[in-house]
């Protein structure tokens, strides 16, 4: 039913971003529709009463088309326009029936909801034209409150028919005037919820600086120094092959710089890029990650077993899981087991109509069950034996959470470790 009324409203394929205007449109949309509802049935009972077509027939009618086509403003986008051609419509239909009717049918308590709805369904930035709105209501509900007004003529009803009309308006006016009540309590709390989150995020951010200055700082002064001294006694040699030992170091002191700057460049992109969607053959990004990194030392004598179908296409951001895929993949021949003769790394996945799941296996050193917690840590390492910057981890899961996605963990010690990360499809 909730979907019936919201495809009624701003149609099947309408999307709206924010959650905060998506519910103040379907506020107006059900105000329209309310009023559909409530027109036609006083249309029937005018009909009923007099027995012919009068002039608030015609006043009724007018107003059901007016309504008609703000619904149609709001499923053409419009939603704006469409308020702006609602509570008008609301304000003078009720001033016109209240001031041509008896006071005792209780027809000005619809002044109440339509008020509360202006406040409802305009945003902060609008809200001198809600209070205008409302304005408008009061005015025109004290001008019906003073007399007959001579634009239609005045309908004289029955006891019982006016009886009958406070119920009815009653029974309408409270549930209305509660839902755009509940709609601004519930944006209230949004907003509360959305602060409170925010000074968590911004509470996690300040602590991840501090971590990240005093690491970085560490971490890229390190290998810098180290060069610096490899120079000097590359400087001070006279032997070749001691020169080229030292040209050896050098090298792999800026690789690994130039690997950690990478992490950091990742890192950055993460938090600032806007998330992209489209088809990615993830057997063939991990075979180009694989082609970059098998002729280092450390990969020479790992298989790659990679079982995912060249056919499978999976649409998610193609950038951010190539980022994921290259940190595990590195990962684990970072930390293979040099004492064993068959090393192997191996992907293989599972695929639901809603999510998508990727292993990735090895048969490496393995992790120890109380590290499984604090691997993800920004720059956590293991032991002070570990080569990595302790970003790796830490940015596979960051980006996954970007992705609305999940990492886990299974590792054994001495046996092996497999990273499975989960990311939705729809």
């Amino acid at each position: 039913m909730k979907r019936l009324v919201r495809n009624l409203i701003i149609g099947k394929t309408a999307y709206i971003e924010s959650i905060h205007e998506y519910r103040q449109v379907m506020l107006s949309g059900q105000y329209g529709l309310i009023s559909l509802w409530v027109i036609g049935f006083y249309i029937f009972m005018d009909v009923r009463q007099w027995g012919s077509i009068t002039e608030s027939v015609v006043v009724y009618s007018s107003a059901f088309l007016v309504i008609l086509v703000s619904l149609f403003f709001h499923r053409q986008q419009k939603h704006a326009l469409a308020n702006f051609l609602l509570f008008p419509t609301f304000n003078v239909l009720l001033f016109l029936i209240v001031s041509s009717e008896s006071l005792s049918t209780g027809a000005f308590v619809f002044f109440i909801p339509v008020s509360l709805g202006s406040f409802a369904v305009f945003n902060y930035a609008q809200r001198k034209i809600a209070l205008g709105f409302a304005l408008f209501s009061f005015v025109l509900f004290s001008m019906a409150m003073m007399g007959p007004v001579k634009l239609l003529t005045f309908r004289d009803y029955s006891e019982d028919y006016i009886q009958l009309n406070q119920i009815i308006n009653f029974s309408i006016a409270f549930p209305v005037s509660i839902m755009a009540v509940y709609l601004l309590i519930s944006l209230n709390h949004e907003n509360a919820s959305q602060l409170l989150q925010s000074n968590k995020q911004l509470a996690k951010l300040n602590e991840e600086l501090d971590r990240f200055v005093y690491s970085t700082s560490h971490d890229l002064r390190a290998p810098l120094l180290s060069v610096q001294g490899l120079v000097r006694l590359s400087g001070q040699t006279v032997n070749d092959h001691e020169r080229k030992q030292y040209e050896s170091m050098i090298m792999a002191r800026l690789s690994s710089l130039d690997s950690f700057i990478k992490e950091i460049t990742d890192y950055s992109r993460n938090n600032r890029l806007e998330i992209s969607r489209e088809p990615i053959h993830l057997a063939a990004v991990a075979n180009e990650i694989w082609e970059s990194l098998k002729y280092s030392s450390d990969a020479s004598d790992i298989e790659f077993k990679n079982e995912i179908p060249v056919t499978l296409s999976v649409t998610n951001d193609g950038k951010r899981l190539r980022v994921v895929l290259a940190n595990l993949i590195a990962n684990a021949i970072r930390y293979h087991d040099h004492r064993k003769e068959q090393k192997y790394i191996r992907l293989h996945h599972q695929l639901t109509p809603a999510s998508f799941t990727l292993h990735v296996e090895d048969n490496g050193q393995g992790i120890a069950p109380e590290l499984h917690t604090k691997i993800f840590d920004m720059f956590f390492r293991g032991n002070e034996s570990s080569q990595g910057s302790g970003l790796g981890l830490y940015i596979v899961k960051e980006t996954l959470a970007k992705l609305s996605g999940t990492v886990q963990l299974t590792s054994t010690p001495r046996k092996g470790s497999t990273f499975s990360i989960v990311v939705p499809t729809a």
